[in-house]
């Protein structure tokens, strides 16, 4: 093609066509431009197009990760709030001052209950550390999703501490009083969904209201209180739950465009 159109020209010097050859070459040249422009277009176009690939299966492999971390997280809340829900039974009742040899049945399973190991929060991150550290966070057109995915990991570490916090604060100093107040059942005891109803050994009633118990049980509560995701909206586990669930939203919008 291209000898072509110099073939044109030299016909046109050569028979002394001057202002039509310059018109010529001038036609010429637009004509090579918009082909390079064109060239440059499709090839934007295959990259752009590539790049959405590229975000598409990143954005399906973040979304696979982050509902099993949210399950997971779930979970964890789960047994929380009954760990939770024994130490608020415990601490009603002494500050109601009721305790009496009628309620020890009750009071024994909330001891249980309280005395519990809650574990860590470990979600997977694999996806989303593998997509920051090597630098590919851009290839997320969505700033705002992009803004979280970026915050996530120290969000996780902050809920993580915490919950260390709680458990180590609970196993120092509360467990070892709880110990002293009655004897815990077994796990098959435990698994034993009927056990609930049946009568067990003493509790020290007068160690349960000491100011030393109550304290210490105080604490503990107050730390799983800002573990808890429902009920208090500045909680790290509530900065954590909406987090998760921000990302998976956001997420789904971006999989339905």
């Amino acid at each position: 093609m291209i000898k072509f159109f110099r073939k044109i020209r030299y016909n046109l010097m050569e028979t002394g066509k001057t202002g039509k050859y310059f018109k010529y070459a001038i036609g010429e040249i637009i004509l090579v431009v918009i082909g390079i422009l064109i060239a440059l277009s499709i090839n934007n176009w295959n990259e752009e197009k590539k790049e959405q690939q590229d975000e598409y299966l990143a954005l399906k492999s973040l979304y696979s990760e982050f509902v099993e971390s949210r399950e997971l997280f779930n979970q964890g809340q789960r047994h929380h709030e009954m760990i939770f829900d024994g130490m608020q039974y415990l601490l009603e009742i002494l500050d109601a001052k009721r305790v009496n040899e009628s309620m020890v049945d009750s009071i024994y399973w909330r001891l249980d209950r309280s005395a519990w190991s809650s574990g860590i929060f470990e979600p997977s991150r694999g996806i989303v550390n593998s997509l920051i550290n090597s630098g590919k966070q851009n290839i997320i057109r969505n700033d705002s999703l992009k803004s979280l995915l970026i915050q996530w990991n120290d969000q996780v570490i902050s809920f993580q501490n915490t919950e260390r916090l709680a458990q180590d604060y609970k196993f120092t100093y509360l467990f070892p009083l709880i110990s002293k107040l009655t004897q815990l059942p077994s796990k098959l005891k435990r698994s034993d969904p009927n056990q609930s109803d049946v009568s067990h050994g003493e509790v020290d009633l007068d160690l349960l209201q000491s100011k030393v118990f109550y304290n210490y049980l105080n604490q503990c509560w107050v730390y799983k209180l800002n573990i808890l995701a429902e009920g208090k909206l500045t909680s790290k586990g509530q900065k954590v739950k909406e987090a998760l669930d921000n990302i998976i939203s956001l997420i789904e919008k971006e999989l339905e465009k």
